[in-house]
């Protein structure tokens, strides 16, 4: 599976500052740019207050591009707190080898981490896909997360 790789900072910092800004054309908030830029804010906040500046960005940014966030669509509350916590696990793992942003970022991409089927080793369809885990976080139905078993 060819993942988006970005080959220079430049375009890191497009996602990340649109991102942020809420100027990232809705087109180009695909998967791989959600982890850019939830892969930035571990990288750059202890993991409590990055979970919270994901959720208030995500939020404000689905508004901002034109979507809406409800009972059925938008924010997910329980897949943004599944990726919020692998990315900060993979950070922490990755990130001390005197490696940049960048090498990790690229890092992640290429594994098998960034697959977007990744929650289901976690959490059934039914209970992921969920009213109740996208309005709240729910925890996982068939195991605890455990980053070593993915």
């Amino acid at each position: 599976m060819d993942y988006y790789m970005p080959s220079k900072q430049i375009e890191f910092d497009h996602i990340i500052e649109g991102f942020r800004a809420k100027t990232l054309p809705a087109k180009e908030w695909t998967h791989e740019a959600h982890l850019i830029a939830g892969l930035w804010h571990v990288a750059n906040f202890d993991y409590d207050d990055a979970l919270v500046k994901m959720r208030e960005n995500i939020k404000t940014y689905n508004e901002a591009s034109g979507g809406q966030n409800t009972d059925s669509s938008g924010y997910h509350e329980s897949i943004t707190v599944f990726w919020v916590w692998l990315l900060n696990e993979f950070w922490q793992r990755n990130s001390t080898h005197n490696r940049n942003f960048e090498q990790v970022c690229n890092a992640f991409l290429k594994s098998k981490y960034c697959d977007r089927n990744a929650a289901f080793t976690f959490y059934t369809r039914e209970k992921l896909l969920s009213r109740e885990a996208r309005l709240t976080f729910v925890a996982p139905d068939i195991q605890a997360f455990d980053f070593d078993i993915l």
